[in-house]
């Protein structure tokens, strides 16, 4: 941001029109791990081979979802497994670091609306790069509100 305190000021705000609180710095990075993150078009590779491959150059996680798999890695091996992906399957979607939750609260209907809320405006931010979360939102939860 070109001005620090008007964003502070903006994030803060921000969290108490949805009721929560801006935390001092680091106080929650105990619940959160530093990793690379890339993702790779699921037409690339069949699954089982995928998985061989990463788990053969040190990733760390591997997730799928309807598109895309997600390989999760140390954040020192980020660029080189990157690299030996698109060697092997092609060209990767994306390849960053993020934090990604060590452990995850479940969160009701009633705190999940005013949460995603809470989320959707973050993202709408300008100042704000990326939001990290470690909720868990059953599937009956999210119909109910995406309906």
């Amino acid at each position: 941001t070109n001005n620090k305190n008007r964003t502070a000021a903006d994030i803060r705000s921000i969290f108490s029109k949805y009721g929560g609180n801006l935390g001092e710095t680091g106080s929650v990075i105990y619940s959160f791990k530093r990793l690379g993150v890339i993702t790779l078009d699921k037409t690339l590779s069949q699954e089982e081979e995928l998985f061989e491959f990463v788990v053969d150059n040190g990733s760390e996680d591997l997730e799928i979802n309807e598109d895309e798999y997600i390989i999760y890695c140390d954040l020192n091996n980020l660029h080189t497994l990157n690299e030996r992906i698109v060697k092997k399957f092609g060209e990767t979607k994306s390849a960053q670091l993020m934090w990604k939750s060590v452990n995850s609260i479940d969160v009701k209907k009633d705190s999940a609306e005013k949460l995603f809320k809470l989320l959707n405006t973050l993202e709408d931010n300008d100042d704000v790069q990326n939001v990290s979360s470690n909720f868990e939102v059953s599937e009956e939860i999210l119909q109910t509100l995406t309906q």
